[in-house]
């Protein structure tokens, strides 16, 4: 019992470091940005329908 428990209690440690390491490096927000500029560049790409 008390192994599942510690086991639980890394597991959580390595989750809080991990999501606190994508909140101080901003890594959220650069991921944004990286799949933004790809799928501007496909939408860019595309053939335009311009009937009004």
């Amino acid at each position: 019992m008390i192994k599942a428990l510690i086991i639980i209690a890394i597991v959580l440690l390595c989750l809080f470091a991990l999501t606190f390491i994508i909140y101080f490096f901003n890594l959220d927000m650069k991921l944004v940005r990286f799949v933004y500029d790809k799928l501007g560049k496909h939408y860019d790409n595309l053939e335009k329908d311009r009937k009004l």
